[in-house]
């Protein structure tokens, strides 16, 4: 279950010490779509979402938030989709998954930000 995106969201669950999945995407945009079908809503990577206990964050771009837009630029994104996962160490920094993504991809990157 996709909780809605803040800065201030992150910030709590990295406090926890939990791995936070953040997936930006637009209701426009076609690769948005093909990634949440084919790699990020599949059950494979829902279950290690409940394994690892990750936060799963959603950013909903589609009216172009411009507290995302802020966040997109941060990372160097003109614009969606950006999936980044954060590690339960809150002194590392996000990886940030290619545009298009797998489930391997997915699934990697929260197995690497649980250790």
């Amino acid at each position: 279950p996709w909780q809605p995106w803040s800065r201030e969201a992150v910030e709590r669950a990295r406090a926890q010490g939990r791995v936070v999945l953040v997936d930006f995407r637009a209701d426009w945009c076609l690769t948005c779509k093909l990634n949440k079908k084919t790699s990020l809503e599949t059950d494979a990577v829902r279950q290690r979402i409940r394994e690892l206990d990750v936060v799963p964050l959603l950013g909903d771009y589609t009216l172009k938030d411009p507290e995302m837009t802020k966040e997109l630029h941060r990372f160097g994104r003109a614009g969606v989709p950006l999936v980044l996962v954060y590690p339960r160490d809150a002194s590392k920094p996000p990886a940030i998954l290619p545009t298009v993504l797998t489930p391997s991809i997915v699934l990697e990157a929260l197995d690497a930000a649980a250790r």
